[in-house]
């Protein structure tokens, strides 16, 4: 069994910045009552920029932090809610634009969670033997799929991409995942082909201030480590009120609990590697800390990944 260790993150958000006080105008609200309900301040909408665009522009970014060859790329895997094509998919077409000719591809739908599920994947593979390096990619362009009037929406979402590269490594590092997935519920959060987004606000945060921390708990309890060895809870940003929620629910310190919805807004697939590679730029974390990533959303889909850097 192999083991892996992030060598490189990158993300790319549109050029087109929305700041509240441009929907509150539109939905006839204040831009308090907005970053009150949400915690945003601003979020981006792709303009010029396809979700190709997105993809390939996070890609190159990883790589050159990274300062490694597209050729070196084993496997593409991309995770989005979003994606225009039904084939091919949107890894076919960043193996195309990023010369990654020695790589396998694959596209996966799980909601908003659906990084998470990439992720492992791609740890599966490289655990196995069967790839060295991998490229992981969410990217979602929520602003094609916004009813803009509608205010539990409109407020909520954004565009963007982000992308982690995994190595093969013999140094021993902690990797634990649980993925859950509860279909009985799943209408509570849809999109349709060709319709816009419909969301159940109330019974999205009764779903994921309960069951994600649940989940939690029972990795950390799984693998027998304290909250307080944690150095860094990623969750999906989702809402800035959820998470505050969740943290409270964990004991876990408030700034333990990683959060960049305010300047970035809820990308969905895009939010945990955009995070990552936040969180890598302003050089939080360091070799052997422990994190959390946490992935919820549609389908019902629940992820958790225990990673040691």
């Amino acid at each position: 069994m192999k083991y892996i260790k992030i060598v490189g993150t990158g993300k790319y958000l549109p050029h087109q910045k929305v700041e509240n006080k441009e929907l509150a105008s539109i939905l006839q609200v204040t831009e308090g009552y907005i970053e009150k309900m949400t915690g945003i301040q601003t979020r981006y909408y792709k303009k010029e920029e396809s979700m190709v665009d997105m993809a390939v522009n996070a890609a190159k970014d990883a790589m050159q932090k990274a300062n490694i060859l597209s050729n070196s790329i084993d496997f593409i895997i991309v995770s989005s809610t979003t994606n225009p094509y039904y084939m091919p998919g949107i890894s076919f077409f960043v193996q195309k634009e990023c010369g990654m000719i020695n790589a396998k591809c694959l596209d996966i739908s799980a909601g908003c969670s659906g990084f998470i599920n990439a992720f492992d994947i791609a740890r599966s593979e490289i655990a196995l033997g069967k790839a060295q390096r991998a490229l992981i990619i969410g990217v979602d362009a929520l602003s094609d799929v916004i009813d803009k009037k509608d205010i539990g929406t409109a407020i909520v979402l954004s565009d963007g991409a982000g992308a982690v590269i995994l190595e093969q490594t013999d140094e021993e590092k902690k990797y634990a995942s649980l993925i859950q997935s509860d279909a009985e519920h799943g209408d509570i959060l849809v999109c349709k082909a060709n319709s816009h987004i419909t969301m159940n606000g109330k019974e999205i945060y009764k779903y994921a201030v309960t069951k994600p921390v649940e989940q939690l708990q029972q990795i950390l309890q799984n693998n027998k480590i304290t909250i307080e060895e944690i150095k860094y809870l990623v969750p999906h940003q989702s809402n800035l009120r959820i998470m505050q929620a969740m943290a409270n629910r964990l004991k876990l310190p408030e700034e333990k609990m990683y959060r960049n919805i305010q300047k970035r807004g809820n990308t969905f697939c895009a939010s945990i590697p955009i995070a990552l590679d936040d969180i890598m730029q302003e050089e939080k974390l360091k070799e052997k800390d422990k994190i959390l990533l946490l992935g919820y959303g549609g389908g019902l889909n629940t992820g958790s990944i225990l990673l040691e850097i």
